[in-house]
């Protein structure tokens, strides 16, 4: 994973997949630099890439600005992204050419991932902690973009949306790229000793790889790791899958963090799509 600075558009700085890197694919994670967002004290929280749709404090145009900034640097227009409504949830919207073709449109629905094969459409789940994770499938011109939070990643939202793919695709998970972003390490997720228990009752003793027990009397999760174990488990090569050791939550001049500002913040975004 490369952090871009992209001086060609305000200080645009963003994480790119290293090995998803055919010059028609873009799949990025966005960092909070770059935007228009966060100019007064009042509003500085959102500073600058602000990426979410009824900010709090923060104006559509300024949003609407900062998503045309990502798209332009991608080679594509704000209206070739297509977005969530994002609630936690393992469901997966196929983006097929009768919804390519009603661009530009509002979010596409309550759902956590996205897939499709068709050119010239962007996909992006946005974050603020939670584990994004793009899929490219180069044999058969796929692409599926993630956001996986503790919920989504307890119902393998990661391995579900491989295995559409291959029934959407024909893809076969050998020849999926994966990258997944920046998110909250485990460093800092500390979760209940319920929710441990409920990873257990779930996937028996073996889930506990995934938790640190050393940072006191609650127990910290490892979200990125758990991730990427699912998607080695539904057949994507270790190989295939370049991973963000950088965590959102230690990083406040790079990226957003719900667990260390709650909702007084921006939010970040991934963000894959194969160009015409």
């Amino acid at each position: 994973m490369t952090l871009i600075n992209d001086k060609s558009y305000r200080q645009l700085q963003y994480l790119m997949a290293d090995n998803i890197n055919a010059p028609s694919v873009s799949a990025i994670f966005t960092t909070r630099n770059g935007g228009v967002s966060g100019t007064t004290p009042e509003t500085d929280h959102f500073s600058s890439l602000n990426l979410k749709i009824n900010s709090d404090g923060d104006t559509h145009a300024n949003i609407a600005e900062n998503y045309r900034i990502i798209a332009t640097s991608q080679g594509f227009s704000s209206d070739d992204i297509m977005s969530l409504w994002q609630r936690h949830t393992d469901k997966i919207v196929v983006v097929d050419k009768t919804i390519a073709d009603s661009r530009p449109h509002d979010k596409l629905g309550e759902a956590d991932a996205l897939i499709t094969n068709i050119k010239g459409v962007l996909l992006a789940v946005c974050i603020a902690d939670c584990v994004p994770i793009l899929l490219y499938d180069n044999a058969n011109g796929a692409v599926g973009a993630i956001h996986a939070g503790w919920r989504g990643t307890f119902a393998q939202i990661g391995a579900k949306t491989v295995k559409l793919m291959h029934k959407q695709y024909g893809t076969n998970p050998a020849d999926i790229q994966a990258a997944i972003g920046a998110a909250i390490g485990v460093c800092c997720f500390e979760v209940g000793v319920d929710l441990h228990a409920q990873f257990r009752m779930e996937y028996g003793e073996s889930i506990d790889e995934f938790f640190n027990f050393n940072h006191g009397a609650k127990p910290h999760c490892d979200l990125t790791a758990m991730n990427k174990s699912f998607l080695i488990k539904a057949g994507v090569p270790a190989q295939n899958i370049d991973m963000s050791e950088l965590c959102t939550m230690c990083n406040p001049k790079l990226f957003y963090s719900h667990r260390r500002s709650g909702e007084k913040r921006g939010t970040m975004a991934a963000f894959i799509g194969m160009k015409q």
